[in-house]
């Protein structure tokens, strides 16, 4: 005869759990941010659209994550002082940054929204 399986709740278990998982998540995403900022410096370092006679200003581009308990943000930047005017300088054509957000953040998202559907799909 077979056995029938059991259920024990332990109080407080469910609770825990929770809060690990919730855990695990945020470390799941800071790792998907920190990922996308090495991709975007990459990005950026082959197609910044202007010539660098020193190689310091493509040498200096960089990005990092900064997490907390409820946020995750992508910081990308240059790390010359006349990074600002490559930026803005003739109406921004010779921008890399500025276009980096946006497509590195489009990529980011579509990323962490493969994850999440990933995660639904587990059961």
């Amino acid at each position: 005869m077979a056995s029938n399986p059991t259920f024990e709740f332990k109080p407080g278990s469910l609770g825990r759990n929770l809060r690990n998982f919730n855990g695990d998540i945020n470390a799941l995403v800071a790792a998907v941010v920190d990922f996308q900022g090495d991709r975007a410096v990459t990005w950026m370092k082959t197609n910044a659209p202007w010539t660098d006679r020193t190689g310091n200003a493509r040498a200096t581009l960089a990005a990092y994550g900064l997490h907390g308990h409820d946020f995750h943000e992508l910081h990308l930047h240059g790390g010359m002082p006349y990074q600002i005017w490559l930026e803005i300088r003739w109406a921004g054509r010779f921008a890399v940054i500025g276009p980096a957000v946006k497509i590195q953040g489009l990529a980011l998202m579509n990323r962490l929204r493969g994850l999440v559907r990933k995660l639904g799909s587990v059961r």
